[in-house]
């Protein structure tokens, strides 16, 4: 990657951090929690610290032994997903951090909290936008036909080069959707979807327009205000929970802001019509409104689902923990954990031992048992009992 492009990135995280560390973790306001337990910026630390840089990047930037974190697949958003895929791909870390000579660093608690704050981050952020892309997005999907790139008109965009942050992008779109569906309608024009990146692509093409200009941040929002305003703005009458528009349940849920932002918007139609069939107010949304509901709405997707013991208990069997951590066996016994287990603990345990466990795996002949997030989260509710 070249210097300049890296430089971005710092920045970008730089900013991100400050951000996200002060509405997402950090509680917003007296006696509200944050969803996630650990710090970004120390996650950071223990990144490039435990020399996970070393093989694995971020946006291209760093070792290129393993995946880029910063583009992993999109199923990849609640602890229990990072936590089996460390479990899932331990050995083939440990093996290659073996081969270069990469010394291994147990974590504690605390440096491994805060390594999935940083790598939810990253995924709840994004790459910086390409203004390349986003010049093909504006002409291909017409906005150029309602946004003249022309100074002094209303319809320039390049007024919108101040705002930094995407969510500032969608609360403008969100509250200027049915004025622009009447221009639409007026051109004859079909209503514009974007795919992926494309939003944040056209956001990084309109502020390099205007470079110069001086920048507007917002942080991002509170989720425990985001779930009032969620109600309050009848969200809920359309996405209440169990519901077939169950906005936890939806497996393709953006993974970063601008996704969020472009889906929206390629649903305005259907939900404008829903809310008039409802006979339902529109509702007006503030910029910081629209960053507590984001907030909110991607808080719902990094709670895991809940665990069942009793399918916990044949997990345990069927990856064979039994002939080792039961009673006499020959790692510790299980039902004797006073603390909780939680993905991130045991994450934290699976680095620490897993080497060992390893190599007792291999003198026993037993293959390494890969684990998928549900399995994970049965398994915790099970040893959670105390009953293994």
């Amino acid at each position: 990657m070249k210097k300049p492009m890296k430089y971005v990135i710092l920045v970008f995280l730089f900013i991100g951090f400050l951000l996200f560390n002060r509405a997402l973790i950090k509680p917003a306001e007296k006696g509200s929690e944050g969803f996630i337990s650990g710090e970004v910026k120390e996650g950071w630390k223990v990144f490039s610290k435990k020399k996970c840089n070393a093989c694995h990047s971020i946006w291209g930037e760093g070792g290129k032994g393993g995946p880029d974190l910063g583009n992993l697949p999109e199923v990849y958003k609640t602890p229990s997903q990072l936590a089996a895929l460390i479990w899932n791909h331990g050995p083939l870390m440990w093996g290659r951090m073996g081969i270069q000579k990469i010394p291994y660093q147990k974590m504690d608690k605390k440096e491994m909290a805060n390594l999935f704050a940083f790598l939810y981050f990253i995924r709840y952020m994004e790459e910086p936008g390409n203004p390349i892309k986003g010049k093909r997005v504006f002409e291909t999907i017409g906005c150029v036909k309602c946004h003249p790139l022309k100074e002094g008109l209303k319809e320039d965009l390049r007024r919108w080069a101040i705002y930094v942050n995407p969510i500032l992008w969608a609360q403008m779109m969100w509250n200027h959707a049915p004025q622009m569906e009447k221009e639409m309608r007026v051109k004859e024009m079909q209503w514009a979807k974007f795919k992926g990146n494309e939003m944040v692509d056209l956001i990084a093409y309109i502020r390099s327009l205007n470079p110069g200009v001086e920048k507007v941040h917002l942080s991002l929002g509170n989720p425990d205000t985001g779930e009032i305003i969620f109600k309050r703005k009848g969200c809920f009458e359309c996405h209440r929970s169990e519901g077939k528009l169950d906005l936890s349940k939806i497996r393709e849920f953006p993974s970063t802001i601008a996704q969020l932002s472009g889906a929206m918007w390629n649903h305005f139609p259907e939900m404008w019509k829903e809310i008039e069939k409802r006979g339902m107010i529109r509702p007006i949304l503030s910029a910081q409104e629209m960053a507590d509901l984001v907030a909110y709405l991607f808080s719902i997707q990094y709670f895991d689902p809940p665990g069942d013991g009793a399918r916990g208990k044949a997990v345990f069997m069927k990856k064979r923990c039994d002939l080792c951590h039961l009673r006499e066996g020959r790692g510790p016994d299980l039902t004797k954990l006073k603390e909780r287990f939680t993905p991130i603990s045991m994450a934290q345990t699976l680095w620490n031992h897993g080497p060992k466990m390893g190599e007792e795996m291999s003198r026993a002949k037993i293959p390494w048992q890969t684990i998928d997030p549900q399995e994970l989260v049965d398994l915790l509710e099970y040893l959670n009992r105390g009953k293994p």
